[in-house]
């Protein structure tokens, strides 16, 4: 009855009823000590629960839960020693915040308050949770020192390593060879709208980068290793730091520096801190990365740095860098200064005059509510004279509205409009509201319903006046599409192994062969009186072949399509008039030799037998990387860049807006 007293008691000090718990304390130790060293026990027990409940936050309750406490830990009582009472435990607030310790074996020394525990240690506590084989607790200073397969989250982050040392006062400490991940996140579509329509259906694009971005719809993350990761609440400090975008090992690309600080700056954002950056290939080959800060988050941005190609608006080849100047939980704006270095050649001042240098400014929003705010202003030269010859500008605030429809404003200035057999044309002011659908699928046949309505005003040059002007009308568009795919035939792809499906690609290409049908329907009416309407119906065949994992020939990519239109009337103006009533597209990309591949795409009129738009592409392209040469001869367009799979870089809009079907396309 004693030695069952005495447990029960002991038990009572370090478990308060309604928390579920291990045994504290074995049975067998009563056994082996008698009723001395019950005693012993619950004076040892009530030690260290008042030493816990010590620690500085005034309205926080912690709990010891362990197994067998070391005899050799239990101090030893004198025959005159009155009976320890234990003292009565404060309620457990709803606010409170409770230490639980959880090991094989523990022990505390009353005269050191230090705690240590052995054997599968977990401790949380302070919204930190740690593991580790062998852990140090200084009850008065809150400060722990933990070895052996050490791991360690706090909020978000995460890391595994070999020593920690760690105080929960301070909220300080550091980790030795710490590896972890960061996650960041799933990307939102911030590309503004140059023109309102989704409804690209009557052509397929083959991607530059094969099967796509592979981070699309992902949750992305990078992983990291370094020598020393120096804890500073939630800022984390690390030297000799080595980062990677590559599950395996060792990783085929990774950004070295000495010294980087990764700050949370919300719970979408964090922003990486670099000294004198490098980027390493293949453990081997390296660069320096043109920048010393990365912010990762759910926004796309340009690419830090490329060689671009601009005939038009840039007289040639420039090149751009891009910095971060606001990077909020809901709100991002990236300055793009351009060196346009043709033009300087060209240029009587040479490198001396303000026309050969180019800006570019995004600002892009996503809040809460799904609401979105993106805009873009490009100037093609700082000569303020003619701001109205160099500026281009376009802005859109979506909003949800009925059963996920979406509402769309959008302004532009100076729009840039490739309109097929017709080529460029210029907008001067389109301000206007379209509300898109959402995609229905109808019933069980698999075909795919969207539709949208818009209202505009426009002004653009008119040939329907003469001479030809400038002049603004009221246009009312609406369209819709019926589309279906039908899988023809469906292979099997590679292992997803470094040495075969991910070995040039970020994901396993999966052998395929596709038709695909639509039919859509536009008209628009002009407050002039004029009428543009037209019915179009396309076929085409989309395949890819091979795993991309051999060196030679062992990727194809083929797509082929046709658009015939049915018409009615002519638009006032010349960007949106139907000029190609029967269209071929026909496009490929094939893998020549390890990761290299070249891609060609080709839109011709059959009505003139015209080629009106063409897109060259020659790619290095590898699991987590690819080097990009990308030329549109037809627009006068093309860029050379590096990218990096998983971080949110996006390659720089061309600031066009092209025309299919008498509807301009959304970026």
């Amino acid at each position: 009855m004693v030695n069952q007293a005495a447990n029960q008691s002991a038990n009572q000090a370090i478990a308060p009823k309604g928390l579920a718990q291990t045994s504290v304390l074995a049975p067998k130790l009563s056994r082996n000590f008698g009723i001395v060293n019950n005693a012993a026990r619950s004076l040892v027990t009530s030690h260290l629960q008042m030493a816990l409940e010590r620690l500085p936050d005034p309205d926080v309750q912690r709990i010891a839960q362990a197994g067998a406490v070391k005899p050799n830990s239990l101090p030893k009582l004198k025959p005159k020693d009155k009976p320890f009472t234990i003292p009565p435990r404060p309620p457990v607030g709803a606010g409170s915040e409770l230490l639980k310790v959880n090991s094989d074996r523990q022990e505390y020394d009353l005269n050191t308050q230090v705690f240590v525990a052995e054997g599968n240690v977990l401790i949380n506590y302070k919204k930190s949770s740690l593991k580790a084989d062998r852990v140090q607790l200084n009850i008065a200073t809150q400060e722990v020192i933990a070895e052996g397969n050490v791991f360690f989250r706090r909020g978000n982050q995460q890391v595994t390593g070999t020593k920690l040392t760690y105080n929960y006062a301070d909220i300080k400490g550091e980790l030795l060879n710490a590896t972890g991940a960061v996650d960041l996140g799933t990307l939102v579509s911030s590309e503004v709208s140059r023109s309102p329509s989704e409804l690209a259906t009557s052509s397929v694009t083959i991607s530059a980068t094969g099967t796509g971005d592979s981070a699309e719809g992902q949750v992305r993350r990078f992983g990291f290793i370094a020598e020393r990761l120096i804890i500073d609440g939630d800022n984390w400090t690390a030297e000799k730091l080595r980062v990677t975008n590559d599950p395996s090992s060792p990783p085929e690309l990774e950004i070295t520096t000495d010294r980087a600080t990764l700050t949370p700056i919300s719970p979408t954002q964090n922003r990486l801190d670099l000294e004198s950056p490098r980027v390493v290939f293949d453990q081997g080959f390296s660069l320096p990365l043109p920048l010393n800060s990365i912010t990762l988050d759910r926004f796309q941005r340009f690419a830090p740095a490329l060689v671009g190609f601009d005939r038009r608006d840039r007289d040639g080849v420039f090149y751009q860098q891009s910095f971060d100047v606001i990077t909020q939980p809901n709100l991002s704006l990236q300055i793009s200064p351009q060196i346009l270095i043709q033009r300087a050649f060209s240029s009587q001042s040479g490198f001396s005059g303000f026309d050969i240098l180019g800006v570019v400014a995004t600002l892009n929003s996503a809040f809460d509510n799904g609401q979105r705010l993106s805009a873009r202003a490009s100037l093609a030269g700082l000569d303020f004279t003619r701001i109205e010859s160099l500026l281009r500008f376009n802005a859109t605030y979506d909003v949800p509205v009925w059963q996920n429809h979406t509402l769309s404003t959008q302004y532009a200035f100076r729009d840039r409009v490739f309109n097929g057999s017709l080529g460029f044309q210029d907008v001067n002011n389109i301000f206007g509201t379209t509300l898109f659908s959402p995609t229905y699928i109808l019933g069980d046949s698999q075909i795919s319903l969207n539709y949208q309505l818009a209202t505009q005003l426009i002004g653009a040059l008119r040939d329907d006046i003469q001479p030809s002007a400038v002049s603004s009308l009221i246009r009312l568009q609406s369209a819709a599409v019926l589309s279906r795919t039908f899988p023809l035939l469906r292979g099997e792809p590679a292992p997803a192994t470094r040495e075969q499906g991910l070995r040039f690609s970020p994901k396993a290409i999966v052998p395929k062969l596709d038709a695909f049908v639509s039919v859509q329907g536009v008209n628009s009416f002009y407050s002039n009186g004029a009428n543009q309407a037209a019915l179009y119906g396309t076929f085409g065949l989309a395949a890819e072949v091979g795993s991309f994992a051999k060196d030679f020939f062992d990727y194809t990519s083929i797509v082929v399509s046709y658009t015939q239109a049915f018409t009615s009337g002519k638009s006032p103006f010349l960007f949106d008039r139907i000029a190609d009533t029967r269209a071929l597209t026909a496009g490929f990309m094939q893998q020549i030799y390890g990761p290299l591949r070249l891609g060609i795409q080709q839109s011709w009129s059959l009505d003139s037998g015209n080629l009106f738009d063409s897109v060259y592409t020659l790619e290095y392209a590898r699991r987590t990387y690819s080097v990009m040469l990308r030329y549109n001869p037809n627009q006068g367009l093309g860029e050379l860049m590096l990218r990096i799979s998983d971080f949110n870089w996006t390659r720089p809009p061309a600031n066009v807006t092209n025309v299919q079907n008498g509807i301009e396309q959304r970026n």
